[in-house]
């Protein structure tokens, strides 16, 4: 989501002192319109947001700042507010790097990265959240919601529909309370950047919420992971990061998001791009079966 023109004079305001700005719009944003400025030897993330506006990126330079804090790398936020010209903004650090998108297009991901992964996010996760627990009730209200949600906007076929509702509160019913925590929610590809040395930065905190742990792995089992042998990699260092045993209902709970995700899917995309639904509904198909 970018547009082809900026206001440089109102992004030079926002950074004063370094004279002529150049600026490049990046084409991956989907929430936020995005720029890099460079100027005086320095560069900069400017992102954009008219459609969820400043509360929004407000919430995710807290969510970056928390993360910071807890030794996770992610960007330095430098600035977040709105501007009489450009809107609302945030303006972060550039952090140089390749993503994971684009270093396993340009021959592949060395294994190495697996078990730095795996002691990031679980640095995001190291403190459990005061007063807040995942229960049987509380996840079985939270697919009950979305599946209602859905059913207002008949977004999923009936039978699917009946299918996720047992499979889901199977799960739920399943899993003991479980400590709730910050996540990411979004840890895919173009957002797992690799830095120079192997170090690993966390990119893009527009999904982070509150939730449990096992959540923040579905995307990666998605879209990232390749093999067993990689996955345990990664699994194994996040436990030892987090200096306790693996969790026993670890892939049940993991199972439960996927469920859950699949679902949200139907939304993100009907008030985005409805072309994409099918696709959703296949998905959905096939985790059932």
């Amino acid at each position: 989501m970018t547009t082809p023109v900026l206001d440089h004079a109102a992004a030079s305001r926002l950074i004063p002192g370094t004279g002529t700005l150049s600026a490049r719009p990046l084409p991956q944003g989907r929430f936020n319109t995005c720029w890099r400025l460079d100027g005086s030897g320095r560069s900069y993330l400017l992102k954009l947001n008219h459609r969820e506006g400043e509360p929004h990126l407000r919430r995710m330079a807290d969510a970056m700042t928390d993360a910071a804090a807890r030794g996770v790398a992610v960007p330095r936020v430098l600035d977040v507010g709105h501007d009489r010209d450009l809107g609302p903004y945030l303006l972060q650090e550039w952090i140089e790097g390749r993503t994971f998108a684009e270093a396993r297009g340009a021959g592949g991901i060395d294994p190495s990265v697996w078990p730095v992964l795996g002691r990031q996010i679980a640095l995001l996760h190291t403190e459990p959240i005061p007063g807040a627990t995942a229960t049987p009730a509380s996840r079985t209200r939270q697919l009950s919601d979305l599946l209602a949600r859905l059913g207002r906007h008949q977004l999923v076929p009936d039978d699917l529909q009946e299918a996720a509702r047992r499979r889901g509160t199977l799960l739920a019913e399943q899993l003991c309370d479980h400590p709730v925590v910050n996540t990411h929610q979004d840890i895919h590809p173009d957002n797992i950047l690799i830095r120079p040395g192997g170090r690993i930065a966390l990119l893009d905190f527009d999904h982070a919420t509150a939730a449990e742990d096992a959540s923040d792995f579905v995307k990666i089992d998605r879209w990232c992971l390749t093999s067993s042998e990689d996955r345990r990699t990664l699994l194994d260092a996040y436990w030892q990061q987090r200096a306790q045993p693996a969790d026993s209902r670890f892939e049940q709970r993991l199972a439960f998001h996927r469920l859950v995700i699949h679902l949200s899917y139907f939304l993100y995309w009907h008030g985005r791009d409805p072309t994409q639904i099918p696709g959703c509904v296949k998905a959905l198909r096939d985790e059932l079966e």
